[in-house]
């Protein structure tokens, strides 16, 4: 290992930047101690000011641009370029940015998982880089003269002021000033944040407001009011940033239409966020449940049933599991509205599971992956195939190093479900050893 000594905060250098990864910053060596360098681009070259010095990695920020990446291109958000937080590699293009998530993918399946021998990753492009985006939250800074908020900067709690989000529905757009001058008129002064949920399918629009954790708001707000605010379709209240958002006028739901299922969608439940790119995850789950149609299925991660309902029109039977207990409700509406009968939902988790039985396990994890006795639940059951939707490569590779002694990884694709970060979903699909041996 170099010495980090030959390293200080303040010190200049030349340096030759590989890649991007798994964060805002390209990364690049100095006499073999790695610098992450906020704001780089693969393949160029630059000047760049040792910031912080770590104990086996530094970090830096770039003085000059020496010879930039070819990749490079001029941001197309104006609030990038000033700090803003929400994205982080709009410098580059988007085919460097697909090439850069297969190598973060790959590299945590090497190295974190243990995993060699892996079939090739198929790389599904974004089909909108820009305006895809159906939910942002931003920080009130300011309700005089005028309402103003942002975005909070990357690794910081100081905030860029924005009014508009380049990766945000032109609802969500719509839908900004309405919310300010709403906050304005009711003189919501005690409003830290809020939240903008929109359809892409029919482009309406969810208002929460969040209050301080210990404020209850009493909003005297009608239907009949929302009306002066036409982006704008339902308000709730919430207080604290991880309280239960409380309905106060307008629809209780949003509505998505996905692969030809419908979907009720309420304030606080999960739904992946850019329409287009759910399309394309939903067609290869298809894809790959229909070339193995299960007898049995279980979604042990189901929300408001995403997969657990298409999944149930090739399967004989679907059972979906969730935590939280306004997903289950939701879900098991939304499969009634589809006329999806073999299909039922349940609040709790895999590892409560007893003496059950299944072809295929669906695993939909938060980004802290799996719960280990989850895992154990599943070594235990031994399905024939799982299906493991990932939005997080590195808690991927560490539940993957669990199941590999048991299950053989068949297919690998990447989706660029979230352009302009570094942030992807991952959807693999394993058979379990004894399966596979039988086939070959």
């Amino acid at each position: 290992m170099a010495n980090m000594t030959q390293l200080n905060v303040g010190d200049q250098h030349e340096i030759q930047l590989t890649g991007l990864t798994y964060s805002a910053s390209a990364v690049g060596r100095i006499n073999d101690v790695v610098i992450f360098v906020d704001g780089g681009a693969p393949n160029e070259t630059a000047l760049v000011e040792i910031t912080a010095v770590k104990k086996r990695h530094c970090h830096a920020r770039i003085i000059n641009l020496i010879s930039p990446s070819p990749d490079r291109i001029p941001p197309p958000c104006p609030y990038f370029s000033v700090g803003c937080g929400g994205c982080q590699w709009q410098h580059v293009n988007v085919e460097a940015q697909l090439a850069a998530k297969a190598g973060v993918l790959t590299d945590s399946l090497n190295r974190i998982g243990g995993l060699s021998s892996l079939p090739d990753i198929t790389r599904h492009p974004a089909p909108q880089p820009l305006g895809y985006r159906n939910q942002i939250r931003v920080v009130v800074t300011a309700f005089r003269p005028q309402v103003t908020f942002g975005f909070k900067q990357e690794k910081s709690h100081d905030v860029v002021p924005v009014d508009r989000c380049e990766v945000g529905l032109p609802a969500i757009n719509r839908a900004l000033p309405q919310a300010a001058d709403l906050m304005s008129r009711l003189r919501l002064f005690h409003v830290d944040e809020f939240t903008l949920r929109a359809s892409a399918t029919t482009g309406e629009v969810m208002l929460i407001l969040i209050f301080p954790k210990k404020h209850q708001p009493r909003l005297a707000f009608t239907d009949e009011d929302l009306l002066k605010y036409p982006a704008i379709h339902s308000i709730y209240a919430q207080s604290g940033e991880r309280g239960t958002p409380v309905w106060v006028a307008g629809n209780r739901t949003l509505v998505e239409t996905v692969g030809g299922i419908r979907y009720a969608v309420g304030p606080n439940t999960f739904f992946q966020n850019n329409l287009a790119g759910l399309e394309q995850l939903m067609g290869i789950v298809r894809q790959r449940v229909r070339a193995t149609p299960p007898m049995i299925a279980i979604d042990a991660h189901c929300g408001v049933g995403t997969f657990t309902l298409p999944i149930a029109q090739t399967a004989k039977a679907a059972f979906g599991l969730d935590l939280q207990r306004e997903a289950i409700e939701l879900a098991g509406l939304n499969a009634k509205t589809n006329g999806i009968t073999n299909v039922s939902f349940r609040v709790g988790h895999l590892a409560a599971l007893d003496k059950i039985h299944a072809d295929l396990f669906v695993l939909d994890p938060p980004r802290g992956g799996c719960r280990s006795e989850d895992l154990e639940a599943l070594e235990r059951i031994a399905p024939r195939c799982i299906l493991y939707i990932s939005c997080n490569p590195t808690t991927l590779a560490r539940d993957l190093a669990r199941l590999k002694s048991n299950y053989e990884i068949r297919t690998l694709d990447l989706v660029d479900l979230f352009p302009m970060t570094y942030h992807f979903e991952t959807v693999v699909w394993l058979q379990h050893r004894r399966e596979f041996a039988s086939r070959v």
